[in-house]
């Protein structure tokens, strides 16, 4: 293997001067350069399906909401950032007339075609404990689990 003028070895050698070893430092910079590019086109492509991590579980929220207007803005602001426009809206909601042959099977029908079987059916029952937790925070806006004093 040849050895390439402008490697490591050459920059702490003492038999390059000054000047040529600022020339190969030029030359590794601007390589590296020419390399190099900055995305400046962020998009988040579904918001739905962005992964969260959640908070570790013995973390305490503070009990802040959000005011209306700040809510509104941070959708807005979600809403322009996202590369899916209408994402919550219904495929006949989106376009005038259907876009794939799967559209086509109750276009035009609103109601729905096959009713749901009760074996696929699972709705959220509630325990005394639970209905308890979603009545306390109803009323207290936490729940009961969370600490009353913080510095406990």
């Amino acid at each position: 293997m040849a050895k390439e003028f402008g490697s490591r070895a050459d920059m702490i050698s003492g038999k390059i001067d000054e000047v040529s070893r600022n020339s190969i430092w030029r030359e590794h910079c601007k390589k590296e350069l020419h390399h190099h590019s900055l995305n400046t086109n962020f998009n988040i492509a579904d918001p739905k399906s962005m992964p969260t991590f959640p908070e570790k579980p013995n973390y305490v929220m503070p009990n802040t909401r959000m005011n209306p207007k700040d809510l509104e803005e941070a959708t807005q602001t979600l809403k322009e950032v996202c590369s899916i426009k209408n994402g919550e809206l219904l495929p006949f909601e989106k376009h005038a007339s259907p876009v794939t042959s799967a559209h086509e099977l109750g276009w035009h029908s609103r109601t729905q075609l096959v009713k749901k079987h009760p074996m696929f059916e699972y709705s959220r029952n509630f325990c005394e404990i639970t209905k308890y937790a979603d009545a306390y925070y109803a009323m207290s806006g936490t729940t009961p689990y969370s600490r009353k004093d913080p510095g406990s």
